[in-house]
């Protein structure tokens, strides 16, 4: 399938469509966790989707540069 450019919100839609709550509740038991919690957590990631899948330039990173040293 060839690379094309997909547009943040579409991202965004199709995270959300497929991060869906179902069968949690045996998981919430097996970890101990308060289905309060869990939904806290769910509700904040789909919240950050958009900062999650935002588009960055393409391309390598440059790297920090340490100080120089100075010349002995």
């Amino acid at each position: 399938m060839p690379r094309r450019k997909v547009k943040l919100n579409v991202k965004v839609r199709v995270m959300r469509e497929s991060l869906r709550l179902i069968g949690v509740e045996d998981v919430l038991r097996k970890y101990g966790v308060s289905e309060r919690s869990a939904y806290n957590w769910y509700r904040k990631v789909l919240e950050a989707l958009p900062d999650i899948l935002a588009e960055e330039k393409p391309g390598r990173k440059s790297k920090s540069q340490p100080d120089s040293a100075p010349p002995f």
